[in-house]
């Protein structure tokens, strides 16, 4: 017996449509359903896949309340979802095609080359998406396009 994967992360979002246009215009992703919520309540509950068997579900409903915008809770930091890493190739271009879609990036990290992490050599950026939602990108060294 053991745990194969994460399926899916699961999202309440309010604006349906932005969420699933950031997910699939600026990100990328395939809009594989999109429904009522049915006997679950109202609203709709919709899949994008990322590829290779990923998926995020997003969620709505009438009273999903908005995310605070402040990224620390003044008590400290809170349990739940940080933000939602996504493994990309050639961060650059990412950077610029968020920044030129009006999103604030903080990074790359390092700012040249590569850092050495646990994981291998890699850099990072995160920016704010729809929502308040967090995201980080992040780019393996050995996964650079070739020329």
């Amino acid at each position: 017996m053991k745990c194969v994967n994460i399926h899916h992360v699961g999202l309440w979002v309010r604006d349906m449509e932005g969420m699933i246009a950031f997910f699939t215009g600026t990100m990328g992703f395939r809009l594989v359903t999109r429904n009522p919520r049915g006997s679950m309540g109202p609203g709709e509950r919709a899949m994008v896949d990322a590829g290779d068997g990923q998926f995020v579900e997003l969620l709505t409903e009438p009273n999903v309340a908005p995310r605070p915008d402040f990224p620390i809770h003044p008590a400290g930091h809170v349990a739940g979802i940080l933000h939602l890493c996504l493994r990309v190739t050639d961060l650059p271009a990412w950077k610029e095609k968020l920044c030129s879609e009006g999103y604030d990036v903080t990074g790359p990290i390092p700012e040249t080359g590569f850092g050495g992490t646990e994981l291998g050599r890699l850099r990072l950026m995160f920016f704010t998406g729809p929502e308040g939602l967090g995201f980080e990108l992040f780019e393996f060294e050995e996964e650079l396009p070739s020329k």
